[in-house]
């Protein structure tokens, strides 16, 4: 009877254990939906901070004043474009707050202290030549909780940061092919790409340095983006007569004009590949699959090859076509393109050339329109872009032809259609802007400018 007693005694205690248990269970389970909740947030404050930080190291290769401008521009349209938290709130940053807040920040050195990070209005104009390297911060926000609050507060603050910049060394070098366009030094104000006896009423009439943009005036300055990737001057044009213009030809393969650049026998061809035309011949066929030049850098010296060579320049570039001459052979090593389209076709025999396509029209043609290559060819994607070193014109000053030239830049090029016969050996290709796949060459430590650059995220 006394045990019985007792047991009468202990009824409910079931019932508080599992009301307890069912209280910490939901705590727990509460708990970790607050911690997610704040770990997503910081996730996508992460994303925003990250993606802020590559847009404006896009910029970082403006030349000054325009890329610190542009760069906090870039950085604070990416960061509002951004969303956090389940997607219903914007930074809502305007340009002075986000200066005053400290939220875009620069320096020179990857791994500055933080007082070393200054804002566009702190830095000097010499700091702002030197930056490299971009940081984007974004603003605290409060994120509620609701069972985290005996451990966190009613709210939590919470931001994300990110470092970028170009890509450094050890991406540096590029593998080029053995040819090379002329352009004005660097800071040269008073250059001319066309010989003074050659401008007719103001009209260059031999261009061969001109880039040609297609329409009735080919040589007039085209409307960019101001500010843009492509608009280095900031004035909303790209004059081909000065600058690479994207969607514009230029030649990279010429003789003289008249005694200005190349010297006579030398037809912007680079000896990087071996003595000869068929050192050069073979270079240009397996550019792309081997790089036979090696890896280049601007401020690099290379030497150039004497000698029209157009056959062989001609047969090195046109397997990209499916066209094999000269020895060449279809192989592993010299594949054409996949995409071997070019338009419409004009003469015969030597006289034969092609309309070409442009690099737009290669990106989006659907592959149903891609002519058939030959039996039991296989072709690989790209074969058509070229990096090409870009020499000054001043550069070019040995009257024999075959002298030692210093790389300016790099920049990538794309043969719309294959070398004819009927060219005079002229190579003329677009020019792709920043449209490089897979090709980075920019030393954020050196001064040298290239347009292959990568923005990177370091941090």
């Amino acid at each position: 009877m006394t045990r019985v007693f007792k047991r009468k005694n202990e009824r409910g205690n079931v019932l508080v254990y599992t009301v307890l248990s069912a209280f910490f269970l939901f705590m727990a389970v509460g708990l970790g939906v607050d911690l997610s909740h704040l770990y997503l947030t910081k996730t996508e404050l992460q994303n925003a901070a990250d993606a802020a930080a590559l847009a404006g190291a896009s910029a970082l290769k403006l030349s000054t004043p325009d890329k610190i401008p542009s760069a906090v521009s870039r950085a604070i349209n990416i960061l509002n474009s951004n969303k956090y938290n389940f997607n219903n709130r914007t930074f809502g940053m305007t340009d002075a707050q986000v200066a005053t807040l400290r939220l875009v920040q620069f320096s020179k050195n990857l791994n500055a202290p933080d007082s070393s990070y200054k804002t566009r209005d702190e830095m000097t104009e010499t700091e702002k030549t030197q930056v490299r390297f971009i940081r984007v911060i974004t603003p605290t926000e409060p994120i509620t909780t609701f069972f985290a609050i005996p451990f966190l507060g009613l709210s939590k603050n919470l931001n994300a940061k990110a470092t970028a910049g170009l890509s450094v060394p050890g991406n540096l070098g590029v593998c080029i092919a053995p040819l090379s366009a002329v352009s004005c030094a660097p800071n040269q104000a008073n250059c001319s790409l066309c010989p003074a006896d050659e401008i007719v009423n103001g009209v260059c009439t031999e261009p061969k340095y001109y880039g040609n943009c297609g329409g009735a005036n080919p040589n007039d300055p085209i409307s960019v983006t101001r500010d843009g990737p492509d608009d280095p001057d900031g004035d909303g044009l790209c004059d081909p007569k000065k600058e690479f213009c994207k969607g514009c030809t230029y030649n990279i393969r010429s003789g003289s004009q008249h005694g200005q650049g190349p010297a006579a026998g030398n037809f912007q061809v680079l000896r990087c590949a071996g003595n000869g035309a068929n050192a050069v011949k073979q270079a240009l066929a397996a550019y792309g699959t081997n790089c036979n030049c090696g890896l280049v850098s601007p401020g690099n010296a290379v030497e150039t090859q004497t000698g029209e060579l157009a056959g062989a320049i001609r047969d090195g570039l046109n397997v990209r076509f499916d066209q094999y001459g000269g020895g060449l052979n279809y192989g592993a090593d010299m594949p054409p393109d996949k995409n071997i389209e070019e338009g419409a076709t004009h003469g015969t025999g030597n006289n034969q050339f092609f309309d070409g396509i442009t690099y737009s029209q290669y990106q989006t043609m659907p592959s149903s329109q891609w002519p058939a290559l030959q039996n039991g060819h296989s072709g690989v994607n790209n074969r058509r872009v070229l990096i090409v070193p870009i020499i000054p014109l001043t550069e070019f000053t040995d009257s024999q032809g075959n002298q030692i030239v210093h790389v300016g830049t790099l920049k990538g090029f794309f043969m719309r259609a294959q070398v004819s016969d009927g060219t005079g050996g002229d190579v003329q290709v677009e020019y792709m802007s920043d449209d490089v796949i897979s090709v980075i060459g920019f030393d954020p430590s050196d001064t040298d400018v290239t347009n292959i650059v990568t923005p990177v995220l370091y941090r």
